[in-house]
């Protein structure tokens, strides 16, 4: 049965590399007859850095690259062999995390028959997710973080390497994470949290609930990995790009304000006040939503059975609350959710009804965006609101989904059919 399984998974993981494929030449022709692209432009922006990288010279040279110089140097063969080798090797990644995510989840369940037909199922909600295949051969880079992620969970909840050294590999792919996208670094206090153990009820004293957070040799591990990969690449890429290299990559993106229309609730305010220094609105937002994640990381980072799902849930507050966000940033939360899929315990008709009142916003945001960019009219105002219901769908949409989490439900455990007719 096993075999069957994995005969199966190969089959899909195949098909579902070949309709990648299929849609990365669909793109070439696309950008060559249509006014609207469908390569992304940040495509256009990897690749312009990468010609520089190639003649020797930095990545920043290109105006508004903004990422790590990894992904130039990875992207290099754009130049010289295909231009769509980083939509491919993009692809690959999402291959590569379907497999991670099949491996985790079949680990997490252990011994339980249905573990691998479980494991299959979660990893086809992303081989064939369509935001997932579109981000990835639009040439958005995301799914390598996300790949980088699903890794150190892999490494951290299971035996795939015994002793210490799992818990420096996790801690590895975690700082590589961080290295290309800031975004992981709301995950280190869950992850810690969850090689902890912790008895804290409401009569434990200050003292004695202090004590036990602090931190065993399993975390100092974590942590030390996990800084000491960070700070090692990091330092790398500063001796090759210096200054330039750490503003565009990390404190560009501390004090960016985008006044260009997205999804974000703050969008409007963001252009209304773009020549404010300081703003204590925006401020205020970040405090809210670090308080947040706090709350989540206690709530669901101190299990390791729940562990994947707090780090969905962070994934989920951190791109609603963005002042910033694109479709794109869908995938940091979209590539965490196959691992928790299983676990919710509502019916076909209300998983469909969120979804639902997920897209539809966004369906509302981009007919008023055509309307503004191709159309001249003036609809900011109506992209705005449209994102203000987005904001309120997200996390309406996360609310249920923690209201209907139920660890280790396994989509019912998936019966065996066979079994009950043969009863």
């Amino acid at each position: 049965m096993l075999g069957v399984l994995d005969l199966q998974f190969k089959f899909h993981a195949t098909l579902a590399f070949i309709i990648r494929l299929a849609f990365v030449c669909y793109g070439t022709y696309h950008d060559s007859h249509f006014d609207v692209p469908y390569t992304d432009i940040d495509y256009k922006v990897f690749t312009d850095a990468a010609k520089h990288v190639y003649q020797g010279d930095s990545p920043y040279k290109r105006h508004t690259y903004r990422y790590s110089p990894i992904i130039a140097i990875l992207l290099t063969p754009n130049v010289f062999l295909n231009s769509n080798f980083g939509k491919i090797l993009f692809c690959v990644f999402d291959i590569f995390c379907s497999y991670a995510i099949k491996q985790l989840i079949e680990k997490q369940l252990g011994s339980k028959s249905t573990a691998s037909k479980i494991a299959i199922h979660c990893s086809l909600f992303w081989l064939y997710n369509p935001m997932s295949i579109a981000i990835s051969t639009r040439g958005n880079a995301d799914s390598m973080p996300c790949f980088f992620i699903i890794i150190s969970l892999l490494f951290l909840q299971t035996d795939l390497v015994l002793g210490n050294l799992k818990y420096f590999l996790s801690g590895m792919f975690l700082g590589l994470s961080i290295h290309l996208r800031l975004y992981p670094i709301a995950f280190t206090f869950p992850m810690y949290l969850s090689l902890g153990e912790y008895k804290i009820t409401k009569k434990t004293n200050i003292k004695d609930g202090f004590i036990q957070l602090l931190p065993n040799k399993k975390q100092l591990i974590l942590a030390f990995s996990c800084v000491l990969t960070f700070v090692t690449i990091t330092g790398g890429m500063y001796l090759l790009y210096g200054y330039e290299f750490l503003f565009e990559t990390y404190i560009y993106h501390l004090f960016r304000k985008d006044t260009r229309h997205n999804f974000s609730i703050l969008f409007y305010y963001s252009y209304l006040t773009s020549g404010q220094t300081i703003d204590l609105i925006k401020m205020l937002t970040q405090i809210f939503e670090c308080v947040i994640l706090f709350i989540l990381s206690l709530a669901f980072g101190t299990n390791t059975k729940t562990l994947a799902f707090c780090l969905f849930s962070q994934s989920m507050v951190l791109v609603a609350y963005n002042s910033v966000m694109t479709s794109q940033y869908f995938i940091w939360f979209l590539s965490l959710l196959p691992l928790v899929v299983h676990d919710f315990n509502m019916k076909p008709n209300l998983a469909i009804m969120l979804g639902i009142i997920w897209m539809f916003p966004q369906a509302k945001w981009l007919y008023f965006a055509y309307l503004l960019e191709f159309k001249g009219q003036d609809t900011f105002v109506f992209i705005w609101l449209s994102g203000v219901l987005f904001f309120f769908a997200n996390i309406y949409v996360l609310g249920q989904l923690i209201k209907y989490y139920k660890p280790n439900y396994g989509f019912g455990q998936i019966v065996n059919m066979s079994e009950i007719k043969n009863k």
